[in-house]
């Protein structure tokens, strides 16, 4: 048997803020004022590139996810090992760690609601393993992390910790490698430098809980086996109240897990060793542990994430690129299956472009300008962009899921060259 799950949640409930005028970095979520923990690992930085993409799905293997409304869309295929069968927007929620977990990665911003996540558009897989009043059973652990593999998870969060090793969970986490998933998990509650795991095997991504000052809580578990660290309190949406506040290293993995959805949301052939690798080698360092603070936007960088390397929002296969002919207005008709990329090529100013398809599906478009990248989505078959460019080539990408054929037409705007 597992040691108990490791939160020291202290709920206290924020009063609401009339939703004000948005912008990527400010998002208007009442909570977000408080929300210190994205700004100071500088997602709002990356917001201003895209915000996330369904197509990447990160596991939270806990006690399940209670289909909140902040979490609305999130939510995909789960299972409930304790005997409650796959279910589909949300599993029987006993303990509501699971949804507080799910809420700090992928709670949707700027929607006037709640709290704002670390991926606004990354996908939640419920995988319920423990019941939040007694401790989870390793076993049970393994099996929930070899289920979210084999059903499609790119990033497996574990926000438990025990401090017994266990053969099968070990196995679980080699075998997530194996098949290119990060799994990225609690360094514990303990205060010490004693391992915790599953966070403690080779193979997976520990993460202690840091204040705003990049210092490790008392309660943090510590050591040079822990590699990275990240806000160990933060806003989370409860079920009963809406956003709260809490503290715990149960935490601090869910933004680890919600800043790598981001990062894999732009390039999604990224691998998971790529994504370890650029956030521990562009994180803060951390007194007492073997890394440091996590850094969304400086692992941005340093996974180069520019024109070269992001084919799309979502792992659909790209059409070959046509080049759009030399005027200022380009209006784009046909039928798309999936994705389709074009490049052209524009004057210094503004780029607009918006996107229609009938029926109506859950569409995005990623513009590669060379110097960014700019991304916007939408659910009902209307997607608009428009961001300021230098002159130069732009690459376009449009992303439609499910990838059926839909009928579309693309409207592009963009100054001449001179």
């Amino acid at each position: 048997m597992r040691a108990a799950l490791v939160s020291l949640f202290a709920a206290v409930l924020l009063v609401a803020t009339p939703a004000a005028r948005s912008t990527p970095d400010r998002p208007n979520d009442p909570a977000w004022p408080s929300e210190w923990g994205p700004a100071l690992t500088r997602a709002p930085e990356v917001w201003q590139r895209g915000t996330g993409s369904a197509a990447v799905v990160i596991a939270v293997v806990d006690t399940g996810v209670a289909p909140v409304a902040d979490l609305a869309g999130a939510l995909v295929a789960g299972v409930d090992l304790l005997g409650g069968g796959v279910g589909q927007g949300g599993l029987a929620e006993l303990g509501y760690h699971g949804t507080w977990v799910a809420s700090i990665i992928a709670a949707r911003g700027d929607n006037g609601r709640d709290a704002a996540g670390y991926c606004w558009a990354c996908s939640i897989m419920p995988v319920r393993v423990a019941d939040g009043s007694t401790p989870a059973e390793a076993s049970r652990v393994a099996r929930g992390i070899t289920w979210a593999v084999d059903h499609g998870a790119r990033i497996v969060n574990v926000s438990l910790a025990g401090e017994v090793p266990s053969a099968d969970e070990e196995a679980a986490v080699a075998y997530a490698a194996a098949h290119d998933v990060l799994v990225v998990a609690s360094a514990g509650n303990s205060g010490d430098d004693a391992r915790h795991y599953p966070g403690a095997y080779a193979s997976a991504l520990a993460v202690a809980g840091t204040d705003e000052h990049d210092v490790l809580y008392p309660w943090a578990t510590r050591g040079a086996w822990v590699p990275l660290a990240a806000p160990g309190c933060a806003t989370v949406v409860d079920p009963n109240v809406g956003a709260a506040y809490g503290c715990g290293s149960s935490f601090a993995p869910a933004a680890v897990s919600g800043i790598a959805g981001l990062l894999l949301s732009f390039n999604p052939d990224l691998t998971a060793a790529q994504i370890a690798a650029a956030l521990r080698s562009s994180a803060h360092a951390v007194e007492g542990i073997g890394g440091g603070r996590v850094d969304a936007a400086a692992a941005f960088t340093a996974l180069a994430l520019h024109a070269t390397n992001v084919p799309s929002p979502a792992r659909f296969p790209l059409a070959p690129a046509t080049a759009a002919a030399p005027v200022e207005v380009s209006d784009l008709h046909g039928t798309l299956t999936g994705a389709r990329s074009l490049s052209f090529v524009t004057g210094r100013g503004r780029v607009a472009v918006r996107l229609a398809v009938r029926p109506p599906a859950r569409c995005a478009l990623l513009l590669a300008t060379g110097t960014a990248v700019v991304y916007a989505s939408g659910e009902h078959g209307v997607v608009n962009l428009e961001t300021s460019a230098a002159a130069g080539s732009k690459h376009l990408t449009i992303s439609c899921a499910p990838a059926r054929a839909v009928n579309y037409s693309l409207e592009l705007e963009r100054p001449v060259v001179p």
